[in-house]
């Protein structure tokens, strides 16, 4: 009874192990860096070991690709490895009123981002997992502030109050 209690104990602390050192990697869209219009996909190992021979899909893919769909659907058909805590910050969407009389570009508010990806260790090499895109759903996003609009200053006094302005809504991202 005792050897058999070890050898289950054993396979368990085995198991243990490959849970807390395989690579996790997750999917998210999340309000832009870029400003209040637009949207990035982060792509995150949060594991502790590097997530190997990674690739993406997404699920709802518009007939014709724009710039930026072009770029993330070659971002995502390229394999790459992605070490422990660390990230890919892409642009996704892009919304407002351009220049060629379009109102946005890239892909969807909605839809399913897979991801694939392999391990180093020999028993469970691969994983697959899917996240949803869910921008209508996600409630209210916060968004840095920009501040008064600097009308009364001129020359160095106004570009200083802009490179201000930049700064503390740089910082507020940092957490996003």
């Amino acid at each position: 009874m005792s050897a058999e209690a070890a050898r289950v104990a054993n396979e368990q602390a085995r198991r243990d192990s490959i849970e807390q050192t395989r690579p996790y990697v997750f999917a998210e869209v999340l309000p832009g860096l870029a400003g209040a219009t637009t949207w990035d996909l982060r792509v995150t190992n949060s594991g502790q070991s590097a997530a190997r021979k990674l690739r993406l899909d997404y699920d709802s893919w518009p007939e014709s690709l724009d710039d930026v769909a072009t770029a993330i659907r070659e971002m995502f058909g390229t394999p790459r490895t992605l070490p422990p805590r660390c990230s890919i910050r892409v642009m996704w969407r892009l919304e407002g009123n351009f220049s060629d009389g379009t109102k946005e570009s890239g892909l969807g508010r909605d839809g399913r981002i897979t991801v694939d990806y392999t391990s180093d260790d020999p028993e469970a090499p691969h994983y697959l997992d899917g996240f949803d895109v869910m921008i209508d759903k996600s409630g209210l996003w916060p968004v840095g502030e920009s501040g008064p609009t600097p009308d009364g200053l001129k020359g160095d006094a106004r570009k200083f109050y802009v490179l201000g302005q930049t700064l503390v809504r740089r910082v507020t991202e940092l957490s996003r």
